[in-house]
């Protein structure tokens, strides 16, 4: 007994168990992890820091150091049950990650992160443990990848199918070579080693979950980057509804040095002033109150205090973050970061202040998430260029939101005074800077992405500074694949042609529109088209690849209206780890070079078309298509 109880503690203590997890010791990031694996302290669990056993009788077990820095992407692996914390899982019905009745978490009680299935990684590597939510940093909110059918809260025995399953195959998870992994089931009928139990109840006469538990209906397609770690801001930590509680966060100097970085060369409408509300109140950012990076703060409205460094703002005009006549940037005094808004986010936690540029490490260009309509006037609306109108800010229980508007016409409490009054200078006009990129918190890649226009002439206006090594590993060209055209233009009904600007997305290379310019016959107008290959096992379907980046033309409904269409790594994972993704996939049987560019995840409802300046999103009749749904492949 001795032998037994110190071999276990000498195990807990090395942060392993006796399973065959893998050997890698990850160097973990305390305050990443905190950020990505945050308890949902309000859900209701089923069960709590139970086991959960497979038909044989091992228990699952995860090792914290087995995946990244935040502790997402853990194998789950099947060993000798020992009592640890690591074989120890809550089981949560609702919550924060769950709004799916009858569908369930499976969380680790030490890490706080959800088993996750991602039908799209390599086999054998599928089913880890992510962020809830899936985002890697902590930002998600639901995702069907992390739910499991569980309709009998007071059934221990189930079988464990992923909601996401249903779209192309039902699975149900199961032990392989010593890990969890997934095979195709009838979760009304699971076999013997696909059933789990949990507790402690003995591993016999289990009872399958009812049939009917698979009829929900299975949710928009995931995001190429969902639930895969991404260069996208995390979620910010709750700041609770006293909102006046001092942040408590542990501020990385060198980091918020780096993300906040003061722009000395910006023309400055207004410097170092309040901004009122129209009852009086002044806005407010609490410094310890966002992340490690002073990335993702809240804004309050207080009692005004003259004295308080942390309510004054700049209003920036035009700037290394602002090339865009007629908007402004509104920027911490104190902090240096940008006021934001990513509609994306949940509710009520939308609008922040993040890193001017839109990149959390300082490195943004220009996003239109922080850019806001300005006239010159120091009573205004704030509406933010990516709200395209219809979005002002306001404050709703003590921290500034966003809300429905018409932004010409904008409501009293939907009204700002920038200083004690007056106008500001006219706004210089901005100097020949660069386009803007699509670089934006959150995803992540993620975060608002702005929108690139079209590029008439070469070579590159973006402003991406690239990491080769990252853009060689995620963007790799299928040499065995084979190609119904290489290196061609594809035209539009008009007679333009689809361009790519290889430094308008982000580091990798990744979330590239897709602009519409006068053909010219340069590199950035080619186009392979990839009928067999790594990134397609669809007969019947073909991928677009840009010929220069190697990046897959990638449909994501999820994404904001024209936003939806851009170039990202072959197989739908930021750091080219993907396999084949629905999402790239586009009907073609080799027979017309003028069709549809139809997605297969639209299911047929939805085509590509010319907005005018870039390839947009539209529902249409795939078989009827006409006009500006038309490209031709030349």
């Amino acid at each position: 007994m001795l032998a037994s109880v110190l071999s276990t503690i000498l195990l807990s203590a090395s942060l392993s168990t006796a399973a065959p997890l893998l050997s890698r010791q990850t160097r973990l990031d305390p305050e990443a992890v905190a950020e990505a694996q945050q308890r949902d302290n309000t859900a209701t669990r089923a069960f709590s820091a139970v086991p959960i056993k497979t038909s044989d009788g091992q228990c699952l077990t995860v090792d914290p150091l087995g995946g990244d820095f935040r502790q997402n992407l853990v194998p789950v692996a099947a060993a000798a049950c020992d009592g640890s914390a690591n074989q120890q899982f809550d089981v949560i019905t609702s919550g924060k990650h769950n709004d799916q009745p009858g569908q369930a978490l499976i969380v680790s009680t030490p890490l706080s992160n959800c088993l996750n299935f991602d039908g799209r990684r390599q086999p054998g590597n599928q089913v880890l443990m992510f962020s809830c939510g899936g985002r890697a940093d902590g930002g998600g909110q639901v995702t069907d990848s992390q739910l499991f059918a569980f309709a009998d809260p007071t059934a221990t025995t189930i079988a464990l199918s992923p909601l996401n399953s249903r779209r192309d195959g039902t699975v149900c998870l199961k032990i392989v070579n010593g890990k969890l992994d997934q095979a195709p089931c009838d979760p009304s009928q699971p076999a013997a080693d696909q059933l789990f139990t949990l507790g402690d109840a003995a591993p016999t006469q289990p009872t399958p979950p009812p049939a009917d538990d698979s009829s929900n209906d299975a949710p928009p397609e995931d995001d190429p980057t969902e639930d895969q770690p991404s260069d996208e801001p995390p979620a910010a930590p709750p700041v609770g509804t006293t909102v006046l509680s001092p942040g408590t966060t542990n501020i990385n100097e060198e980091a918020a040095a780096e993300a906040q970085r003061r722009d000395d060369t910006a023309t400055r409408a207004f410097s170092n002033v309040p901004i009122k509300t129209s009852d009086g109140l002044c806005l407010f950012v609490d410094p310890r109150s966002g992340d490690f990076r002073q990335n993702l703060t809240p804004i309050q409205a207080v009692t005004c205090d003259a004295n308080n460094e942390f309510q004054r703002f700049d209003v920036i005009t035009s700037g290394k973050h602002n090339d865009q006549p007629g908007f402004a940037l509104v920027v911490s005094s104190a902090i240096n970061s940008c006021l934001n808004v990513d509609g994306r986010r949940r509710e009520g936690n939308t609008v922040l202040m993040f890193s001017c540029g839109g990149r959390a490490d300082g490195d943004g260009g220009v996003t239109n998430s922080q850019l806001f309509s300005f006239d010159g006037q120091s009573t205004l609306a704030l509406a933010p260029q990516n709200g395209k109108g219809f979005v002002c800010l306001k404050v709703v229980n003590g921290l500034l939101d966003q809300s429905d508007c018409d932004a010409s016409q904008p409501a009293a409490d939907q009204l700002f005074t920038i200083g004690d009054g007056g106008n500001a200078a006219p706004p210089a006009p901005p100097a020949a800077t660069p386009e803007p990129t699509p670089e934006q918190p959150a995803a992540p890649s993620p975060s608002p992405v702005t929108e690139t226009p079209s590029a008439p002439t070469q070579p590159s206006k973006g402003t991406t500074k690239l990491d080769p090594e990252a853009v060689a590993e995620a963007q790799q060209r299928d040499n065995g694949a084979t190609r119904a055209f290489s290196a061609v233009p594809i035209k539009t009904s008009s007679g333009n042609c689809l361009t790519v600007d290889p430094l308008a997305g982000d580091f990798r290379q990744n979330l590239i529109p897709v602009n519409i310019a006068p053909c010219d016959g340069s590199a950035n107008q080619q186009w392979d088209v990839i009928t067999a290959g790594a990134h397609n096992d669809r007969p019947g379907n073909a991928l677009f690849v840009s010929s220069l980046t190697q990046g897959c033309m990638n449909v994501d409904e999820r994404r904001r209206p024209g936003n939806q269409v851009l170039l990202f790594s072959c197989g739908g994972r930021a750091d080219g780890g993907g396999q084949v993704t629905d999402s790239q996939l586009f009907a073609f049987d080799g027979s017309e070079t003028t069709l549809p560019l139809v997605p297969a995840n639209g299911r047929g409802s939805k085509c590509l078309f010319d907005n005018g300046s870039g390839l947009d999103l539209q529902d249409c009749d795939s078989a009827s298509a006409s006009g500006a749904q038309l490209f031709s492949i030349a």
